[in-house]
């Protein structure tokens, strides 16, 4: 027996519309298979792809999966995307369209890598979603370190308001307490604010996670509010290493300089320009000047070959992390 339904939704308080298919998560589980009209050649080859899902409070989340670039991406099945939206806390999800045509992008920037040869496809429809409150953009330096060696010395922050608004922007420290409170009328437009993290006498603000909070209502009497978070930790500076290093059959040593202002875990880890880690080195370290060095030898024990490589040294303490990096150029001696 052949049972057809045929549904009549009542459309008249719909503004807004868009078609796709299938479903992909149902009472917060992932759904294999939702028996609608879809070939098993379309949902089961790993694709990129693009699916839409609802948290339990209402709010949307949006995803979208690269696919067909082996080496970076080969993309996933419908099943698999409805398991990342469940990951995301997503109770209902549906795909859409699949293949070329998966872009995502946020306020005129492309955020993902279109399979297509060309890039970006010409679609006829889309999922759009307008936000008109603030939007606070990551901090430039996830790391602030006011420490005098010339990096990251002054912190940039910048929001965005697409209607007139009285904002008010603080910076909050590791205490709660708010710093370099502004608060006015503004045009729609982006603005900016540029941050030594020094008191008026030069000593360092408290170090630790600070947010910066950016609270805007608008000439409709909409209210909404924008938090990012970074940190300020003089723990790390002073970087220095050769730029060149010839690693001979036995071996050589080379040495990464830096300096600390309090104990720290410390890790060193050596990778390649393209970012693959070769080895890696953890140490327990005092405060002051400190070095670790590298015998030239990958972590499974192959002697490095030439090329252009990253030293990279990571901190961590109680006022978070901190990290600094330098290229430099290995040539493997033929003795």
């Amino acid at each position: 027996m052949l049972v057809r339904l045929v549904l009549r939704p009542q459309w008249g308080g719909v503004v807004d519309a868009i078609g796709g298919g299938p479903l992909i998560v149902r009472d917060g589980q992932p759904v294999f298979n939702a028996l609608e009209s879809f070939a098993a050649s379309q949902i089961n080859p790993l694709n990129p792809r693009t699916g839409v899902g609802q948290l339990a409070d209402g709010r949307l989340v949006i995803v979208a999966a690269d696919g067909r670039q082996p080496g970076y991406s080969v993309g996933v099945s419908t099943f698999e995307l409805g398991q990342i939206l469940v990951g995301l806390g997503a109770v209902t999800g549906t795909a859409l369209d699949s293949g070329g045509s998966t872009t995502m992008a946020f306020n005129g920037k492309l955020l993902n890598r279109p399979s297509d040869p060309g890039g970006e496809r010409p679609v006829s429809d889309a999922l759009t979603v307008f936000y008109y409150g603030a939007v606070a953009w990551a901090p430039a330096k996830p790391v602030l370190s006011p420490n005098g060696d010339g990096i990251a010395e002054r912190q940039t922050l910048s929001y965005k308001i697409s209607r007139p608004s009285t904002v008010t922007s603080s910076l909050i420290g590791p205490d709660d307490l708010p710093r370099e409170t502004q608060t006015g009328v503004k045009d729609p437009g982006t603005y900016r604010l540029t941050w030594s993290g020094r008191q008026a006498d030069g000593k360092s603000e408290p170090e630790g996670r600070w947010r910066w909070v950016v609270n805007a209502v608008d000439d409709q009497a909409q209210q909404s509010t924008a938090s990012r978070s970074f940190y300020l930790n003089n723990t790390l500076g002073y970087l220095r290493l050769k730029s060149r290093f010839v690693v001979r059959k036995r071996g050589g040593t080379f040495k990464v300089r830096f300096r600390l202002a309090r104990p720290s875990v410390v890790t060193l880890s050596i990778r390649t320009s393209r970012g693959l880690r070769v080895r890696t080195i953890r140490r327990h370290l005092g405060r002051g000047s400190r070095s670790i060095r590298w015998n030239g030898f990958y972590g499974n024990g192959v002697r490095a070959y030439s090329g252009t490589y990253v030293a990279r040294v990571q901190t961590s303490n109680t006022f978070g992390p901190a990290q600094l990096e330098r290229r430099f150029f290995v040539r493997r001696a033929r003795h």
